[in-house]
């Protein structure tokens, strides 16, 4: 298994996991409505509406993690982990860099 660089992450994986995580703040920010006992229908059906959403892009990047040619050089789980850490934690630009 080969190290690889946040550099060498396949845009379309970072495009699919910065999706997958953006609906899941979407998921996170509904819950934040109180109690789920107390939601009216409309909310819990909002939220049960932005579940699937995040289920089904976090099925897409998974697929796409495990389709990916980088997956069968380096390991599945090593590609996910990589384009997680890729988009979780970047590495800081040359100009961020610079500025310190």
């Amino acid at each position: 298994m080969s190290d690889k660089s946040t550099t060498d992450i396949p845009s379309e994986l970072i495009a699919l996991q910065r999706a997958a995580d953006g609906e899941f703040a979407k998921v996170r920010a509904s819950q934040e409505h109180g109690r789920t006992s107390e939601w009216t229908d409309e909310q819990h059906s909002a939220w049960k509406a932005q579940w699937e959403a995040w289920r089904a892009a976090a099925e897409a990047i998974y697929e796409a993690v495990c389709t990916h040619p980088a997956a069968a050089e380096m390991g599945r789980h090593a590609l996910e982990m990589a384009v997680k850490a890729a988009v979780r934690h970047p590495a800081p630009t040359a100009s961020h860099e610079l500025a310190e």
